[in-house]
């Protein structure tokens, strides 16, 4: 353990703040995220909570005394945390949980009430937003979720913080709340940069094969204008846009602060707006960013074409996640994807004729999947020859259309668990169909891999282009 974490965890004083990324188990945690290794060498998805960062840079403008827990991270155990707790006794204690996460964090806050009762407890994240009054209900711990963004909400909670119970905050849901609505932030620029002085960066070894010193995440926006029913958009579908101005400032900050050498554009659909990231993209190569950082993005198949990517090389990106979900065009209208198989094959070459390294995912079970349809997406996978494909099975996460869907057993869907525990993309799968049981669904992600072998970086040079 580093001496950052040590001194972190030895702490004495009495906090405001803490934030907390749960885990019972770390050591497992670990070996889940080690799995997902495409070469064993090359660590990925161990990138710093961005969320946390927000949340930690309003609370220092706030002059409130936080921290943060990272437990898989910083390989913390519940009983360590505890220690923690007990010398410093945060005023309001929050966690951040997706779905395969919250009981986690609900054993956790037990835990913590058991010890001590005067503590209030939060939780946010893509779970709670989507279902607060249920996780209020199963998990009678938390005193509170917050909805959406909290950065703005962390500044009221803090206000009537001494008042009990919680007075009414617009996006605090409690047990007495009636109004579930939230308010959008609209103007991002207005926000701090993340603190990322408050987490021990050695632990985040980063998202993508960036093979630098530090990998950086950074959101140019909020919000997803697509319509695909497997995913949850806790920010709502309205995309709300950060100026260039305030990237470009965030990212010198990253390289003059932190000694960045990599960042990781972690928008869902990062060049959504074409006009804007043609602004971005020309004016990272104006300052000269491209020649100090290289980058890495996630964006869709029909929004693009060989001019913007041959942009995006020049202004330093080196590779690109794709949302591809399936081959076969009616379920790719179904799923909310509206493009093309076309679109998919044009996309994956004008990437590889710029240089740019490519990954994807197909999943398996969406609805009106068939052993045609999925064998369509595990042949493609093969023709496309992309870097990294993984091969999900389909999650009705709460809040999600496919939940609905599956809830009034259209396309023949079915839930077969509601333990959040099991809702991982990999591995057991918990739902299946009419036309494919869990089983299937299990033995075709099985041969989707062993079609679909791993790759190397150095593999992939041999083919890129010589004048990429």
């Amino acid at each position: 353990m580093s001496s950052f974490i040590e001194s972190k965890l030895n702490r004495t004083a009495k906090i405001d703040l803490l934030l907390i990324n749960p885990s019972i188990d770390y050591e497992h945690d670990r070996k889940v995220l080690d799995s997902l290794r495409v070469e064993n060498e090359i660590v990925r998805q161990r990138c710093p909570h961005i969320g946390i960062g927000y949340l930690l840079a309003v609370a220092k403008e706030e002059n409130l005394r936080a921290d943060y827990i990272d437990m898989v991270a910083y390989e913390v155990s519940v009983n360590r945390l505890m220690e923690y707790i007990d010398r410093t006794r945060p005023a309001f204690i929050g966690f951040t949980a997706f779905t395969i996460q919250i009981k986690a964090a609900g054993k956790i806050a037990e835990r913590i009430k058991e010890k001590h009762p005067d503590i209030l407890i939060g939780v946010g994240g893509s779970h709670a937003t989507a279902v607060p009054k249920q996780t209020l209900e199963e998990f009678t711990s938390f005193d509170a979720v917050i909805m959406g963004e909290g950065e703005k909400t962390l500044t009221e909670i803090f206000r009537k913080l001494d008042k009990k119970p919680l007075p009414a905050i617009k996006g605090v849901i409690t047990r007495q709340t009636t109004d579930y609505s939230h308010d959008r932030i609209e103007n991002l620029d207005e926000l701090p940069f993340p603190a990322w002085e408050h987490f021990d960066l050695t632990k985040y070894p980063g998202a993508d094969p960036h093979n630098t010193e530090l990998e950086l995440p950074i959101s140019t926006s909020r919000g997803c204008y697509g319509r695909c029913v497997f995913c949850v958009r806790p920010f709502g579908r309205r995309r709300i846009s950060r100026s260039i101005d305030s990237i470009i400032a965030e990212i010198e900050r990253n390289i003059a602060e932190f000694q960045c050498q990599a960042i990781y554009f972690l928008d869902e659909t990062f060049v959504g707006n074409l006009k804007f990231s043609y602004g971005l993209f020309n004016e990272m190569i104006k300052r000269g960013l491209n020649r100090k950082i290289k980058w890495s993005c996630e964006t869709r198949v029909d929004n693009v074409s060989p001019e913007l990517f041959e942009l995006m090389k020049r202004a330093g990106c080196y590779y690109i996640f794709f949302g591809l979900e399936s081959a076969d065009n009616e379920m790719l209208k179904v799923a909310g994807k509206n493009f093309s198989i076309s679109q998919i094959r044009k996309a994956m070459s004008w990437a590889n004729e710029a240089g740019i390294i490519s990954a994807g995912s197909f999943i398996l079970g969406l609805p009106g999947e068939s052993e045609e349809t999925a064998r369509k997406s595990i042949e493609l996978a093969k023709e496309l020859s992309i870097y990294s494909t993984t091969f999900p099975i389909a999650v009705p996460f709460p809040g999600t259309e496919i939940r609905r869907m599956a809830e009034n057993n259209e396309y023949g869907l079915r839930i077969l668990s509601n333990d959040w525990d099991d809702y991982g993309k990999q591995f057991p799968g918990v739902m299946e169909s009419s036309s494919l049981s869990i089983q299937r669904l299990r033995e075709l992600q099985k041969e989707a891999y062993e079609f679909n072998p791993k790759k190397t970086l150095s593999e992939l040079e041999e083919v890129t282009p010589k004048n990429a």
